[in-house]
């Protein structure tokens, strides 16, 4: 009898040491997933939030580019038209532009821009170096193409390098243009980034005005790409639903919805409901993070 006891304990005594290391591997695996999840969102987050400030220094060459053209009257035929208060407070008095070709109704032209060794505008940002533009007939004529390419060009201490590619697509009084990004590169605080993409401009407001570029306001919809040196990649999608807004009066994207996708994981970066400031939402699952955009 006491021989079957000291059996019965024994078995007992194994028992709940296999439950007890049963118990700990479950609770060791739980913890090594959650904190694997977390970093996974993590990272994607920090991917987004990458994608929105690199995106955001070539929207902003679009822009550069109009407004150069406007200045020097090559946005369409006629008179060259006095640049406003507005947009030179916008670049900063303190750039300047040459062009190769002075001619009017005569292409291709190609502008020199120069921003110096410091550039401030109205919004802080400070830009300095040079961009080419290339023109092959005027900004808001179908067929256009406009060539952006920052030559030692910097803003806020970035390097910015690559090649815009406008093409002037529009049709019946719809001003559009294809955006070709290639072999762009942002530098980072610690890492540089390459960047690349496809997309859409459409004016929505401003084509009463054209000479003048200050009420204008556009929408961007398309599809880029994030690249770090280790080869990791994020991938973003711009769909017509939520199409990122920018009013040209404004220094960013005020409105609209990207999609960043990166470690199988997908973020959505939230530009706001058309309020002009550089506040960007980033959500991850449950995780949502808010951050500023670069001036």
């Amino acid at each position: 009898m006491r021989s079957y006891f000291c059996f019965n304990r024994i078995l007992a005594g194994v028992v709940c040491l296999l439950l007890t290391a049963t118990l700990f591997y479950a609770c060791s695996k739980s913890n090594t997933d959650v904190t694997t999840s977390n970093t996974n969102d993590n990272l994607t987050i920090t991917a987004a939030s990458d994608q929105a400030a690199v995106s955001s220094y070539f929207d902003d060459l679009f822009v550069i580019a109009q407004e150069v053209c406007q200045d020097a009257g090559y946005n369409q035929t006629g008179r060259k038209a006095s640049p406003t208060t507005e947009m030179t407070s916008k670049l900063g008095a303190c750039y300047s532009y040459t062009v190769d070709n002075v001619q009017y109704d005569s292409w291709p032209k190609t502008i020199l821009v120069s921003f110096g060794t410091s550039c401030a505008d109205a919004d802080g940002r400070v830009r300095a170096g040079n961009i080419q533009i290339t023109m092959s007939g005027y900004f808001y004529y179908t067929g256009s193409i406009i060539t952006v390419k920052p030559l030692t060009y910097t803003v806020n201490g970035k390097s910015v390098t690559g090649t815009q590619t406008i093409t002037n697509t529009s049709s019946n009084s719809v001003y559009k243009y294809l955006s070709v990004i290639s072999g762009g590169t942002v530098t980072l605080d610690t890492t540089s980034v390459k960047f690349g993409g496809t997309g859409t401009y459409t004016q929505t407001s401003g084509t009463a005005t054209l000479g003048n570029v200050t009420d204008d306001i556009f929408t961007y919809v398309g599809t880029d790409s994030l690249v770090y040196a280790t080869g990791k990649a994020a991938y973003i999608t711009v769909a017509d639903s939520s199409a990122l807004e920018r009013k040209l009066s404004c220094a960013y994207i005020g409105k609209g919805k990207a999609a960043v996708t990166f470690n199988s994981l997908t973020a959505t970066v939230d530009y706001g409901n058309g309020v002009c400031d550089d506040s960007v939402t980033i959500a991850v699952g449950d995780k949502v993070k808010t951050i500023a955009l670069p001036k």
